[in-house]
């Protein structure tokens, strides 16, 4: 079912079914500046990514001695209906619970809320993730939003660019399929501004870990066109787009799929969150559309 938040400045949508974010519209310009889920490219547009980020190693992993098969990529609750918890004039909450299915593929107890809050034109997005077991709980979160990049008024997809708040170094893990390839980085850009291109993303995702900044932005040589993506409390930044589609993904990560080498137990996966029995995580980002 589609939920709508509206104020002056800003239309949103969301869907309950993974608590998908759908649309931002500017009100003034009537500017969509979502990814419309183009099946020919990519049938999604703002999945959000639990209890795993990524993918397994030989598709399954290992807890407490038992083995179990987990052949999804970026988790499972994307794929579920969420329940409406809470709403009010300018929120709306989703909850989505363990189950018996989910149990069988991941065996902790929980309760994963998403909020959607919309202020002026900034739209804030918590994820409160709660144990509800007495032992730890491990998992991973992440954000995959698709920006949209209309290509039109004599633009080309070469002619927008991410902006990082501050310098960074640019070293991009390198993939091995699915998995990350152990000890191996590769130089993407330097500075602020990493220029996208149709190549770009021909190897799939860009992943940066423990940047120096904390909001990025998109942006194009050709327009005021401004988007602003705050990620602080996330380890990782990725970034993705399926070459000739018109989009780009910012997915803030903590959390990331295994590497090539890994052991395969929960307990030792690079970047996995753990909180204690009946404890309550909580993190958020922020996405900001400029007025033009």
């Amino acid at each position: 079912m589609e939920h709508t938040l509206k104020n002056d400045f800003l239309e949103v949508k969301i869907n309950s079914f993974g608590s998908e974010l759908t649309s931002i519209k500017d009100l003034k310009t009537n500017e969509e500046y979502m990814w419309q889920k183009d099946p020919k490219f990519w049938a999604k547009s703002s999945p959000v990514l639990f209890p795993f980020v990524g993918g397994l190693k030989d598709s399954r992993y290992s807890y407490r001695d038992k083995t179990y098969e987990f052949p999804f990529k970026h988790g499972f609750a994307r794929d579920y209906e969420h329940k409406v918890s809470d709403e009010g004039e300018n929120f709306i909450e989703f909850v989505f619970s363990s189950n018996e299915n989910t149990k069988k593929l991941y065996p902790f107890e929980f309760n994963f809320f998403m909020k959607y809050v919309l202020e002026g034109r900034k739209l804030r997005i918590e994820y409160r993730v709660e144990n509800l077991g007495e032992e730890e709980m491990y998992f991973s979160l992440g954000a995959h939003p698709a920006f949209s990049t209309p290509l039109k008024d004599g633009l080309d997809y070469s002619d927008y660019y991410i902006e990082f708040e501050k310098d960074e170094k640019g070293d991009a893990k390198v993939l091995n399929g699915a998995l990350i390839a152990s000890g191996k980085t590769e130089n993407i850009f330097n500075g602020k501004i990493m220029n996208l291109s149709k190549e770009r993303f021909i190897n799939d995702a860009l992943i940066f870990e423990k940047t120096n900044s904390k909001t990025v932005y998109l942006k194009n040589t050709k327009n005021n066109r401004k988007i602003g993506f705050e990620y602080d409390g996330f380890r990782y930044i990725a970034f993705w787009n399926i070459p000739g589609a018109e989009y780009v993904c910012f997915e803030s990560w903590n959390g990331i799929s295994d590497f090539d080498d890994c052991s395969g137990k929960l307990e030792e996966k690079t970047g996995i969150e753990k909180i204690k029995g009946k404890e309550i995580y909580k993190r958020a980002i922020e996405i900001t559309i400029f007025e033009v």
